[in-house]
């Protein structure tokens, strides 16, 4: 039994036409149907999958009247040729059935090999082996053979097609910008060209396209493709370049390194999610002749102001629903806040520490962060401890020498003074969650409840998108790809691999907590990242 064909370990492929091979043999898989049988089982290895839900995704609105009796006659079939070995009427073990559905067990799969790839080649680039991370994300993108589950139809597979695409598109992404990382440039420009055909809507490709020219000393061509592509994303999107592009080509016309081996090309990327609804009468922007120098994340107007030529928040837009939440777009905040880091360095020092603890309290009510909560605590008992040690100063008011109370109390305002303002000047230099990016938040969910395919489209928490809105930083577990789930806090290339494989499998998530029940993340991790996290429901 051991030297017959079952010995040999089976190997499936769906990045591509459904396949399986016995080492290097391939197995045929029989008629049409029956591969479809198999590849819904092969989306969900391990797991039990209903009869009815293999009825609904290989038949669709058209099932057979005994569509459960159909199954068992294909699944008969897989188990005929994938356990070739196996004695009539004895169970399966390979392919077995329980009480809640047929499971595929034991899969070595082509898609789960392409993820653990692409999450070696994450670790090798980060750890400073650019060379063998392209080597590495290049063998990944080798497994595939063409569009991925090729001639299978109907929404379940679409929607699996549609995430593994999403995915690919990623990886040769990463391929690339490892590449420039490591100095390689004209010989990517072949191979650029065709991705920006194969996905004309990633922003990140034709940005490495341009880099790719400007470095072979071919600066007009550079030029040229931000041109074309400003034109056909005005024509498909109605909306400019985002911020990597216009970063590109800033510095292509100044001349400029755009970025080189020794300096990550995402780096003072923003990656701060922002998200829009564009109302269908808004025309897209004028031209610019040069983008400005700093792409800071939009902000919403101030309340109760409409933006020009676009219904007041609340108001829906021409042609929307006005039971559908409507976001506005937002005018661009330049910068950083240096009003409020002034106003953090200074205040302390001009009330000395008795105001040392005001710009805290503020930030904490506005960021709603533990950490100024903390230290606004603390400058205030700090505060506190001054007063007590000058009021018990025994001293006469009139005195001209100081007692060691008043010296102390003293000493201690001053050092409370100097350590809050450098303290509150650091802070307020940084970027963090405020009221205004909450209610961002909240109206972009109240949207994407109330309009899921509405959401998608404009791409509610999607940041490698295209979009001028601003959604306060969300990020949509469902279909955000790995490289951005890896940005969050305390999550990590792998563990956004985990992630990306899991709602792969087990489908989409319904709720951030999922992330706990399905043992991806521990709760504290959930917990800090939550606010920003959303699972817009999957079409």
């Amino acid at each position: 039994m051991t030297d017959g064909p079952a010995a040999v370990p089976l190997r499936f492929e769906i990045l591509g036409p459904v396949r399986a091979f016995r080492g290097t043999e391939r197995v045929d898989l029989g008629p049409a149907k029956q591969r479809a049988v198999l590849a819904i089982l092969l989306l969900s290895p391990g797991r039990p999958v209903p009869t009815h839900r293999i009825v609904d995704a290989v038949w669709g609105d058209d099932p057979p009247e005994n569509g459960p009796n159909v199954v068992q006659k294909y699944v008969a079939g897989l188990r005929r040729v994938l356990e070739p070995d196996r004695s009539p009427r004895t169970p399966g073990e390979l392919l077995t059935f329980t009480d809640g559905g047929y499971v595929l067990r034991r899969t070595t799969l082509d898609a789960d090999d392409f993820q653990a790839r692409l999450a070696r080649a994450d670790a090798e680039r980060r750890a400073g082996h650019p060379a063998r991370a392209a080597a590495t994300a290049r063998a990944a993108l080798d497994l595939w053979h063409g569009e991925a589950l090729s001639g299978l139809t109907g929404p379940i597979f679409e929607a699996a097609r549609n995430r593994l695409t999403e995915e690919h598109a990623s990886a040769w992404e990463m391929w690339a910008e490892t590449e420039l990382d490591r100095g390689v440039d004209s010989g990517l420009l072949s191979e650029l060209g065709r991705l920006v055909e194969q996905f004309p809507l990633r922003e990140a490709l034709r940005a490495h396209l341009m880099v790719a020219l400007q470095r072979s000393g071919r600066q007009a061509e550079a030029l040229a493709v931000f041109r074309d592509a400003r034109e056909y994303f005005l024509d498909q999107l109605g909306a400019e370049p985002g911020e990597l592009m216009l970063r590109a080509h800033q510095r292509i016309l100044r001349d400029e390194a755009v970025y080189t081996e020794a300096v990550d090309p995402w780096a003072g990327r923003d990656v701060t999610p922002q998200v829009t609804v564009v109302p269908m009468a808004v025309s897209p922007p004028a031209p610019v002749p040069e983008p400005p120098p700093a792409f800071p994340p939009p902000a919403f107007p101030a309340p109760g102001l409409p933006a020009p030529g676009l219904p007041a928040p609340g108001f829906p837009a021409p042609g929307v629903s006005p039971d559908r939440p409507v976001l506005v777009p937002v005018q661009p905040r330049q910068g950083t806040h240096w009003v409020e880091v002034a106003a953090a360095a200074l205040l302390p020092i001009v009330v000395c520490t008795f105001g040392s603890w005001i710009w805290f309290a503020w930030a904490a009510a506005q960021r709603r962060t533990r950490h100024e909560l903390i230290a606004a605590i603390a400058y205030f008992a700090g505060f506190l401890v001054v007063v007590v040690l000058l009021a018990i100063d025994p001293s006469p008011l009139d005195s001209t020498q100081l007692s060691s109370a008043e010296g102390a109390g003293l000493t201690l305002a001053l050092a409370l003074s100097v350590t809050a303002a450098v303290h509150g000047a650091i802070l307020a230099s940084h970027t963090a969650d405020s009221r205004a990016a909450r209610a961002r938040r909240e109206l972009a969910r109240q949207f994407a409840a109330a309009d899921p395919a509405g959401a998608r489209q404009a791409g509610i928490g999607r940041p490698d998108l295209l979009r001028p809105f601003d959604d306060g930083g969300l990020l949509d577990l469902n279909h955000a790809p790995v490289q951005e789930i890896a940005r969050l806090a305390g999550v990590g290339p792998a563990a956004a691999q985990r992630i990306v494989h899991d709602r792969y499998q087990r489908g989409p998530f319904a709720t951030p907590a999922d992330l706990m029940t399905r043992g991806l993340l521990p709760p504290a991790t959930v917990k800090r990242i939550e606010r920003w996290l959303i699972c817009v429901a999957p079409g």
